[in-house]
């Protein structure tokens, strides 16, 4: 499986859609869709699976949930670079 982080955003649906281009389609992708903005981007993605960024977190680290990963791309964080709470950034 590989993991792409951020995966709804523009350049993960875009990394997501370069894979299913090369064969790929186990994909785990991880974001956070609740307000629906970013559906568009991945309406024509042949993904394995969606989990939710908060999901995501809460399983990954049990060494369980690596099994089979042969990836990750971390397309997922804060992109605003005048953000000043360390807290956000961290978590995102």
């Amino acid at each position: 499986m590989i993991i792409v982080t951020g995966g709804a955003g523009f350049i993960g649906s875009n990394l997501i859609r370069a894979l299913n281009r090369r064969g790929e389609n186990n994909i785990l992708l991880v974001d956070n869709l609740l307000d629906g903005r970013k559906m568009h981007n991945i309406a024509d993605l042949n993904i394995a699976d969606y989990l939710d960024k908060s999901a995501f977190i809460e399983r990954v680290d049990t060494a369980a949930f690596w099994k089979g990963v042969r990836a990750v791309f971390h397309q997922g964080a804060c992109s605003a670079t005048t953000e000043w709470n360390g807290q956000y950034v961290m978590g995102n």
